[in-house]
């Protein structure tokens, strides 16, 4: 479908009470809106689009907005506002504070673990006194002793074992490596 362009304008307009340009615009008929900012409005303001959100975010006079879809059917059905919710830092809150006469804030904080309290919980010191002897700190310094099951790795008889040089390493952990093997070997 072709449509052809007979007319440019300059307009200006305004999104929300922060944002106001002005651009030049092809004039057409459309059932859809009044305007649509295409790519070349975009590029100039420097926009950046998510697609997961929907979302264009750009920045402004030094501020950065964001502007999200219209949610016209939730409108309708409530009669209000829709709410719009943004996971934000602590300054871009405090930020907001300072623009909005309404907000509510809900602050996530995560649960520290038993790790970072330094505490074991009960359970799992039950778990590491019943198998102690197979959770050890450190590895004893003697072969263990045979057991019921034993391992072993069936090899094909007639093969070749792969002989490949090894993988480049630097002097700092090759040192490191060398540490650790002779460190196994000695125990």
């Amino acid at each position: 479908m072709d449509i052809s362009i007979s007319e440019i304008c300059r307009v200006t307009f305004s999104i929300g009470k922060h944002y106001v340009c002005e651009v030049s615009c092809d004039i057409l008929n459309m059932d859809v809106c009044h305007i649509i900012l295409g790519h070349p409005w975009q590029f100039d303001v420097g926009v950046i689009y998510d697609g997961r959100s929907n979302s264009y975010s750009l920045e402004w006079k030094g501020r950065p907005l964001k502007l999200m879809p219209y949610l016209n059917d939730r409108v309708e059905s409530s009669g209000t506002k829709p709410a719009i919710m943004q996971l934000v830092s602590g300054s871009a809150l405090i930020h907001a504070i300072q623009e909005t006469h309404t907000l509510i804030a809900l602050i996530v904080k995560e649960q520290p673990t038993a790790e970072q309290h330094g505490e074991i919980p009960i359970e799992v010191k039950q778990l590491l006194d019943q198998f102690a002897d197979v959770a050890l700190a450190t590895l004893p310094a003697v072969l263990q002793p045979l057991r019921a099951l034993q391992h072993k790795i069936d090899l094909i008889s007639g093969a070749t074992l792969p002989n490949a040089p090894h993988y480049q390493m630097s002097p700092k952990d090759h040192a490191i490596l060398q540490e650790l093997v002779k460190d196994l070997l000695e125990k």
